[in-house]
């Protein structure tokens, strides 16, 4: 059987995706699960759904304190849905739960008249955290008749948690509460605004609870508690940050007993923060300082639909017997820009290392017949049919726009660098291309130089996403903004800060970079310079991966 929402040709495209993650699933450990039910049944006896209840542990736990609460048969008021036939087997094997109370389904495609014990005065889980393009095209047609029901658009990037969360709403009895596990896109994806928005206007009380330390087995995702209390209310999202799970607890507990807590988000940025913020404005105003999209055009990469079919080494090719007229030089992966320039050298050295350095792009029928292997394969292993691939005209003819003069990373865990393009090389859509405007004028090595400093760096922590595993993702519409002081002659350090990234020193290619720009170019005193540094690398190591000692069920 096929994961959740992959289709069988899907699942031979994606053998190299986990199937973890084509589901979704990273199982809830027994501790958190009962923090989260001890909340959610503070104010009666259930009954509780949990929508997509996995491994159990939710349902354990709220058998368990409904025990608590003397609730002869606690078992009768705790229901779950699940589309995998494997967990309706563990609850067989469970004998505190009632394997009749846990339906074998879609959540998304159920009504809440279908479900026994609806409406639920509890509603707790943690939904399968599903992209949109790893979304099938039969999952995808319920995610949106689940929000159609809603009236809410959701748009399409949004990922299969959303829908799941927005569709708890319908099986809510007045006066009930949520209680789910999120990634942290919730707080910074375009996509999840209009979500937020409904809790605001759904509930009495949200909060939004970050918890640093990471709570699932085999992922760095970072987790976000939604927290959502008196159901068919009005009220405000309040945005929280706890360290661990300990920490959770006490928010919680705390706002039962009617004391505000004490955790916000983000932390540890204080005074100190507050002045660096002052300071990047009082540097967007200078006139050594353009926002970044008034002097280049930015977008994402190239968007093949499929990377591992596109995107090949030349190993591959020659084995597929490809022409050299259809492959074109890429860069792949972030990883790949180890310094301020990308040279035909680099791109060698990656080609025979035998990394995936070639887009596959034929231009004319000609050139089709001469890939037809490729073409093929393309077929046999459901390429063909992906989303994107789907949408063009020939599914095999990727859009190749003009090479970027530049590439910004999209997605580090460091801070973000620009990197010239020296070798007209197109890259994927992990990075972003850069082109300059036609009246700049400047110089572009410059510009990369004054993309290096802490004022860049403080900027982007601060308007930023995180993401898990500790990353920073800038999307091309918020790089835009980015304030970028660009110095004239500051490309007289653009040789040694590219030797000092090569070989690994980037704190120190950083350093000569605010040297150069910030306090020789536009004036920033020693204090200035070090809040900025202070505020970035603070806020960098608040996004980092932290590890608790929590135990997993």
């Amino acid at each position: 059987m096929a994961p959740l929402g992959v289709s069988p040709h899907q699942c031979q495209a994606l053998s190299g995706v986990s199937r973890r993650r084509l589901l979704g699933t990273y199982y809830t450990p027994d501790d958190l699960a009962t923090v989260l039910v001890r909340w959610a049944l503070a104010d009666g006896k259930g009954p509780l759904l949990d929508p997509s209840y996995g491994g159990c542990a939710f349902l354990e736990a709220a058998v368990r304190i409904l025990s608590e609460k003397d609730l002869a048969r606690p078992e009768t008021q705790v229901y779950g849905v699940d589309i995998d036939p494997g967990c309706t087997e563990t609850v067989r094997l469970i004998e505190k739960l009632s394997d009749s109370n846990c339906i074998e389904s879609d959540f998304l495609s159920v009504s809440p008249d279908e479900l026994p014990g609806s409406p639920y005065a509890a509603i707790v889980g943690n939904p399968p955290y599903v992209r949109h393009h790893w979304i099938s095209v039969g999952q995808r047609e319920s995610a949106r008749a689940a929000a159609a029901e809603s009236t809410l658009n959701l748009p399409a990037t949004a990922s299969l948690w959303a829908y799941f969360l927005l569709h708890s709403l319908r099986f809510l009895s007045p006066g009930g509460r949520l209680a789910m596990l999120v990634p942290e896109a919730i707080l910074q994806a375009d996509y999840a605004a209009p979500l937020r928005r409904l809790l605001a206007d759904k509930f009495t009380s949200s909060r939004l609870i970050h918890v640093r330390d990471r709570m699932f087995v085999g992922t760095d995702e970072a987790v976000v508690v939604a927290a959502c209390s008196g159901f068919g209310g009005k009220g405000e999202i309040q945005t929280l940050c706890v360290e661990s799970l300990g920490d959770l607890h006490s928010v919680l507990t705390a706002s039962e007993r009617g004391r505000p807590p004490s955790y916000r988000f983000p932390p540890g940025v204080g005074d100190t923060g507050r002045e660096a913020v002052t300071l990047l404005g009082r540097i967007d105003g200078s006139s050594e300082v353009r926002r970044f999209g008034e002097v280049a055009a930015i977008r994402v990469g190239v968007v093949t639909g499929a990377n591992q079919h596109f995107i090949r080494s030349r190993g591959d090719l020659n084995a597929l017997g490809l022409p050299e007229s259809v492959r074109h030089r890429i860069v792949s992966r972030t990883r790949w820009l180890r310094g301020l320039e990308f040279t035909e050298e680099d791109h060698d050295e990656f080609v025979n290392g035998k990394a995936a350095a070639f887009l596959v792009r034929p231009k004319d029928p000609d050139e089709d017949r001469l890939v037809q292997r490729w073409i093929r394969e393309g077929f046999e292993e459901g390429i063909a049919e992906r989303y994107k691939c789907s949408l063009r005209d020939d599914w095999f003819r990727v859009e190749r726009p003009t090479p970027p003069d530049a590439f910004a990373t999209c997605a580090r865990t460091g801070w973000p660098l620009l990197v010239l393009n020296r070798a007209a090389c197109q890259n994927s859509n992990a990075i972003h291309s850069v082109t300059w405007k036609p009246d700049f004028a400047g110089d572009p090595e410059a510009v990369a130089v004054g993309f290096l400093t802490s004022a860049v760096a403080a900027w982007a922590e601060l308007s930023g996403r995180r993401y898990g595993g500790g990353v920073l993702k800038i999307e091309p519409g918020t790089l835009k903004s980015a304030p970028i002081p660009v110095v004239d002659g500051a490309d007289d350090v653009f040789k040694v800060l590219d030797r000092s990234l090569r070989n690994g020193r980037e704190q120190e290619a950083r350093r000569i970079a605010d040297d150069r720009v910030l306090r020789e170019g536009i004036g920033l005193s020693d204090q200035e310079i070090e809040c900025l540094r202070f505020v970035s690398s603070q806020l960098m190591d608040w996004r980092r991966p932290s590890r608790g000692n929590i135990g997993h069920g």
